[in-house]
């Protein structure tokens, strides 16, 4: 596609204003909000205080006082669409100890920037950020409108963050479609996405001296039989629209799938999946233990609903008369999708292409986003961020030039969709 006057004057203050650009991003690192404990005052204030040194006039929201959500939105004064962009402000804890980079100082080393959060999200909500930005600075040639939003508690499904937003302020996040900064990888734009399930399980017994165990069962043996017993969920058949997950079965598609988001990824898109997080029980090595707590974290694909799931899950644990359980996931949360022929993808992948690079291939992603809540309410939503590859791992970083490229995206993409005929 050939560059209109208005994209080529955007890209060359993009480049004028590089260095700007980069040290907002590790500006942005350098504020914590790891959540746990979900404290992102800090980070919010560096956005509202970026919002309003622009001349803009942002609205905060802080059911949970220390969990403020953002927004903030301009109206050309032209007729067209609304384009919503979001990003999350929290980030997964950290263990500094296993770092070699320090996680909020947002440290430059062989062209990467480092920090927790450099790529879930803070990159992404720094490209959205200067975007929206940017755009409101050459308002006069746009249609439509723009709204940014940046919200607190992603990390743990939103209760104060954008489900928050949604039950109480709906009317300031919609828009005719969505587009945000999440973790996708260069090379794929994120259209859908599995949903949690999560349960805490609990087994109690008696319990009593470990060299009599005929006395009682052990509940951390009765839990290590329910761990493998949920293993069969991972086999359960899912019926998936073909449209959706055809692609994927494409071995060109796949590789660059599993290029961009990790080895295996296209394979397990259309299968569910579990991961026990976390178990725990016993008071030491000669106690038959009388109570044990498992917690497990099972991914619903596209194409099974949660009540599949809830019936599988009860299913085997009602072989356990000695377990209870509880679930920890929003009980209405389903996977999502919107179309991958959508507008916003065709703008995507055509506005990387004209940017010189690959051209990334649709992709469900096997996690979970905020962006489900937008297709929840009907707005189509996309994702183009940044590689997953250090994600929520020690040393957690991004390519420095794949920042730049995603700002360039975003600021193109949404300038084409509102100035669409």
């Amino acid at each position: 596609m050939t560059m209109s006057p208005l994209e080529t004057e955007l890209l060359a203050r993009l480049e004028a204003t590089r260095e700007r650009s980069i040290a907002c991003f590790r500006d942005l690192l350098r504020q914590p909000s790891p959540n746990p404990p979900g404290d992102t005052r800090r980070a919010a204030e560096f956005l509202t205080t970026t919002l309003r040194d622009a001349g803009l006039a942002p609205q905060v929201f802080a059911p949970h006082p220390e969990m403020p959500n953002i927004h903030t939105s301009f109206n050309t004064g032209r007729p067209g669409r609304h384009l919503v962009l979001n990003g999350h402000i929290d980030v997964f804890p950290v263990n500094a100890e296993e770092w070699t980079a320090a996680p909020w100082g947002g440290e430059i080393r062989d062209g990467r920037i480092f920090g927790r959060g450099a790529c879930d999200m803070k990159c992404g909500l720094a490209s959205i950020t200067l975007t929206f930005l940017l755009l409101h600075s050459y308002r006069d040639r746009l249609k439509g409108r723009l709204t940014y939003t940046a919200v607190s508690d992603e990390e743990t499904f939103g209760p104060w963050g954008a489900r928050w937003m949604f039950e109480h302020k709906r009317e300031l996040m919609l828009g005719d479609c969505l587009l945000s900064g999440e973790p996708s990888s260069p090379l794929c734009v994120r259209f859908g996405e599995k949903s949690p399930y999560w349960v805490a399980i609990t087994v109690r017994t008696t319990g009593g001296h470990g060299a009599y165990t005929h006395v009682s069962r052990s509940a951390t043996k009765i839990a290590g039989a329910i761990v493998s017993a949920l293993e069969e969920i991972t086999d359960m058949p899912v019926r998936a629209p073909d449209n959706l997950v055809a692609m994927f079965r494409d071995p060109a598609i796949a590789a660059q799938v599993d290029e961009g988001c990790g080895a295996g990824h296209a394979s397990y898109i259309s299968r569910p999946t579990l991961n026990i997080g976390r178990m725990s029980g016993g008071l030491k090595m000669n106690v038959l233990p009388s109570e044990c707590r498992v917690e497990a974290d099972l991914r619903i694909p596209v194409g099974m609903t949660r009540e599949e799931m809830r019936a599988a899950v009860a299913r085997i644990l009602g072989k356990y008369p000695e377990a209870t359980y509880e679930e920890i996931s929003p009980p209405h949360d389903a996977p999502s999708w919107s179309d991958p022929d959508g507008e916003m993808m065709v703008i995507l992948r055509d506005t990387v292409v004209d940017l010189g690079r690959r051209r990334p291939v649709p992709v469900i992603t096997l996690g979970a986003t905020d962006t489900r809540l937008w297709r929840y309410h009907g707005v189509p939503a996309y994702v183009y961020g940044a590689s997953p590859e250090t994600m929520a791992a020690a040393d957690e970083n991004v390519l420095v030039e794949d920042f730049l490229h995603i700002l360039r995206t975003h600021v193109l993409a949404a300038v084409r969709y509102l100035n669409a005929v």
